[in-house]
């Protein structure tokens, strides 16, 4: 074989290995699933049945609590993200397998769920990590 032709097999097992390693990563998964829960993270046992029947219940993360509210991200039984508000009353939830999922809250305040700020989407304000509120 010659060394020209050589390069070119070469190249092609590299590219093959390359795409098959590709292949094997793990699912697209926001950084706030990458540290344990913890016993602040699990939603009070009184949230509305079918949503809580709808999250895998190891993975729910609080995001933050205000006025009464309280923001948790989860993963869907199906593994799509999913944005929870919590009130004393109900919960209204959102999931989706893309990010960022968004959810239209008490007040009809729309908010946010993503690692960061996606390029195409303007006048959200941060108010905690992974959690952006329309302006």
């Amino acid at each position: 074989m010659k060394l020209h032709q050589r390069r070119i097999v070469t190249f092609i097992g590299c590219v093959l290995a390359a795409s098959s390693l590709t292949s094997c990563s793990a699912p697209n998964t926001l950084a706030v699933f990458d540290q344990p829960q913890s016993e602040a993270d699990t939603m009070p046992a009184g949230t509305t049945p079918n949503v809580l029947e709808s999250l895998d219940a190891g993975t729910t993360r609080l995001l933050w609590t205000d006025a009464g509210l309280s923001y948790y991200a989860a993963l869907s039984g199906e593994g799509d993200h999913c944005l929870v508000i919590v009130n004393e009353l109900e919960a209204v939830s959102g999931c989706s397998s893309d990010v960022p999922v968004m959810v239209q809250g008490v007040g009809s305040i729309t908010m946010m769920l993503a690692d960061n700020l996606p390029d195409s989407s303007a006048n959200w304000t941060k108010v905690a990590d992974h959690l952006w509120a329309a302006n």
